[in-house]
């Protein structure tokens, strides 16, 4: 497995918090850290535990995928996950349901 890359992490957690317009120590704040730590996140200087990380992505209304990674699943990974999840998991019946479902969520997104 190939190792953080806490610099980057560091860079994605400084570009969520300008894109809110918030100063490091208002984004401390939200994510209920200090602002010298939170300082030392942004620069990729000291590494964080899964707890901070959470912290910092609640704050920051930011999944911790996309401060991880630079980017969430993209949806047709996303999709193929879930039919796999479904063939897995449930009858033909089942996944007929869940489409139906999904067409008339599909339908009601596009209304909005």
């Amino acid at each position: 497995m190939k190792e953080l890359d806490y610099k980057a992490i560091g860079k994605r957690i400084r570009e969520a918090r300008r894109a809110q317009k918030l100063t490091q120590e208002e984004a401390a704040e939200r994510c209920d850290i200090t602002s010298s730590f939170y300082g030392n996140v942004e620069r990729g200087d000291k590494k964080m535990s899964l707890e901070t990380l959470a912290k910092i992505s609640r704050g920051l209304s930011v999944s911790a995928d996309v401060l991880l990674f630079g980017s969430s699943a993209s949806s047709s990974e996303m999709l193929s996950d879930l039919q796999e999840e479904l063939r897995r998991a449930g009858d033909e019946t089942q996944v007929e349901k869940y489409l139906l479902i999904i067409r008339q969520l599909s339908k009601i997104i596009d209304q909005l």
